[in-house]
């Protein structure tokens, strides 16, 4: 009974005003507590697309970013929700409000700010933070994806105010599957987890790097409208090797050192397992900035017991070669008549690698006529078999039987490729000798510095320009300004993974997809190189606009759902006759909808002589 007493008392001093005294009322005449402690409940329990409105108190409505809309609630709504008076008497449309937050946000000079102004929306009122985002992805998508959310991850400890996902510790291995049943949400179809060990360019942040998870399923919902109830973020804290962090007074993780070996493996085992078991096999689980040492082998190992990918690998090289396919229209060279120099031989720059051979075999080459376009170069040199050490056991397939060599800018005279692309995180690394070499080789060089983020960028759009005598294709990871070389202005392209994953991850909820196999990521790439525009390639970029994504990730959807029931990939069954309003039928809505209940009427009974009441008999 005293634990039942508990209850009510603490779900009950959740409310305002008399309840409070009913709290305390009810701890001294326990034997009213049942009745209370099953109709008490909190208003962060309103989960998912059905909101049972007995369940729901008015005050839910303000209280509750998934409901709230602030003064766009109509004097109906207040009077019938009894939130009236507790809002100002204005009212204001969504469209109104719109435009307060764009002045709001605007007054903030630094981007960590204006991060923490968006965070604080989402936290209010949900709907319009994601239409916010929705309808202006160029302008706030560096804030709440790279490069801002990079510093976010760094300064996680000081701007952390309020639990958005899971922490999940190596010290509740043999509970995992407890803790997921703690989130309220029971209808969860995607996952996004880290273990924080390779966050951007920045390295091991641990617990920091719950950031990451958060930016990108907010990306899926405001560029591809997969409703954010059924997205969940989950850090996975197995300690850090960073220093600094273990000696952080803010730092909010486990204080101690990597977990590895056995015990590690077991422990995403378990949370593989788990996640199914809670949320069911077709759970689509994204990896997701994992060290080199595991990402390739965890994406093998599960890749065919799970829905699984990992966006640093397949989201990374779905997108690079996209715009290989669209830098086609300009070099007029085939993918297959290119030589591939990658700086960076690890899980992104061999993601990239493997489905760039995957798209010359479609071409028409072998596997291993594809292998040979592709050279890479790490910290130690030239992949190359005669090296001391060799060629590391995950880029087996790029060493070449070639003299060792250690000069970057050598073996670019060497080699000649015609395609250049970092992976490397090591910003300038593309010095002016480099790229001026890469002029030499070729007459259009492709030039792809995709490390993230800016700072480590292995050169400026505007160097890439200026050392190719204005020659180059350009694509970065991060965004940079507009170039201007030779009188011209060039509009770069930023190869962001944003085009790629939200289409993937609405395509394969919208079909319940069961697996994911490397294919789909080269039917994305296509997708997206064909969205690329005649304007798009004048202004130098191989990517479409970033406002143009909303409209790419559809696309991209509709042609992985179209897939997946080809190759036979798809659980919804039957197949819907039309795949493009099935998927736009599962997207979510930006808009705010109404807040009264649904009402109807009855048709007239029918009319009958009723008999008047009777006694009743007294021997009955």
């Amino acid at each position: 009974m005293f634990s039942n007493i508990s209850k009510s008392l603490l779900c009950c001093t959740n409310a305002i005003g008399p309840n409070r005294a009913l709290a305390y009322a009810l701890t001294k005449c326990p034997v009213f507590l049942e009745p209370p402690l099953s109709q008490c409940r909190n208003y962060h329990e309103v989960t998912g697309d059905i909101v049972c409105p007995n369940m729901v108190r008015g005050i839910d409505h303000l209280r509750d970013p998934r409901l709230n809309k602030g003064l766009a609630f109509t004097l109906e709504e207040r009077q019938a929700l009894g939130i009236h008076g507790l809002l100002a008497a204005k009212f204001k449309t969504q469209e109104e409000q719109l435009d307060i937050c764009r002045i709001s946000i605007d007054r903030y000079e630094d981007n960590l700010n204006k991060y923490l102004y968006l965070v604080e929306l989402q936290d209010r009122n949900e709907k319009l933070f994601f239409r916010l985002l929705s309808e202006n992805v160029e302008k706030y998508l560096p804030i709440v994806y790279t490069p801002t959310v990079g510093l976010a991850c760094q300064r996680f400890g000081l701007i952390y105010r309020r639990p958005r996902g899971l922490f999940i510790t190596i010290n509740d291995k043999g509970h995992v599957f407890n803790i997921l049943k703690n989130w309220p949400e029971p209808d969860v179809r995607a996952i996004v987890f880290t273990d924080g060990e390779r966050i951007l360019g920045l390295g091991d942040l641990g617990a920091y790097g719950m950031g990451i998870p958060v930016g990108k399923l907010s990306l899926y919902t405001a560029l591809a409208g997969i409703k954010p109830h059924q997205c969940l973020p989950i850090t996975l804290d197995v300690g850090t090797d960073n220093q600094d962090l273990l000696e952080d007074p803010l730092y909010i993780g486990l204080r101690q050192r990597r977990v590895r070996g056995k015990e590690y493996d077991e422990f995403i085992d378990e949370f593989m397992e788990a996640c199914v078991q809670r949320y069911g096999q077709n759970t689509l689980l994204q990896f997701e900035d994992f060290a080199l040492g595991n990402a390739g082998r965890l994406l093998a190992k599960y890749r065919n017991k799970y829905c699984t990918f990992n966006d640093d690998i397949q989201g990374t090289a779905s997108v690079a070669v996209a715009g290989l396919m669209a830098a086609i229209r300009v070099t007029k060279r085939k993918l297959s008549e290119n030589i591939y120099f990658f700086l960076g031989a690890g899980s992104a720059a061999n993601g990239i690698a493997n489905l760039t051979v995957a798209a010359m075999v479609a071409e028409g080459l072998t596997k291993e006529q594809a292998q040979d376009r592709v050279y890479m170069f790490d910290v130690d040199g030239l992949l190359s078999t005669r090296r001391e050490g060799g060629v590391p056991e995950h880029a087996k397939a790029f060493g070449k039987n070639i003299a060792p060599e250690k000069s970057f800018e050598a073996c670019i005279a060497k080699i000649k490729p015609s395609c250049l692309i970092g992976c490397s995180t090591v910003g300038g690394a593309f010095n002016e000798n480099v790229l001026r070499q890469m002029a030499q080789n070729i007459e259009r060089p492709v030039i792809f510095a995709l490390s993230n983020p800016t700072s480590k960028a292995e050169c400026t759009a505007q160097d890439a320009y200026n050392f190719t005598d204005g020659r180059c294709i350009f694509a970065s990871g991060s965004p940079f300004p507009p170039v201007q070389y030779d009188g011209k202005e060039f509009h770069t392209g930023q190869g962001n993974n944003s085009y790629i994953f939200p289409g993937i991850a609405l395509g394969v909820i919208a079909t319940a997809t069961h697996h994911i196999p490397e294919t789909m990521f080269l039917t994305a790439a296509r997708t997206l190189a064909n969205y690329v525009s005649e304007s798009d390639l004048a202004l130098g970029r191989i990517y479409p606009s970033l406002s143009e994504v909303k409209e790419v990730s559809l696309a991209i959807a509709i042609e992985v759902a179209k897939m997946a029931y080809d190759e036979g990939l798809a659980s919804v069954y039957p197949e819907p006759k039309d795949l493009s309003k099935h998927v736009s039928s599962m997207m979510y809505s930006f808009h705010y909808e109404s807040s009264m209940p649904v009402v109807w009427d009855w048709k007239p009974e029918e009319k009958f002589n009723v008999r008047p009441v009777q006694p009743v008999p007294k021997n009955i």
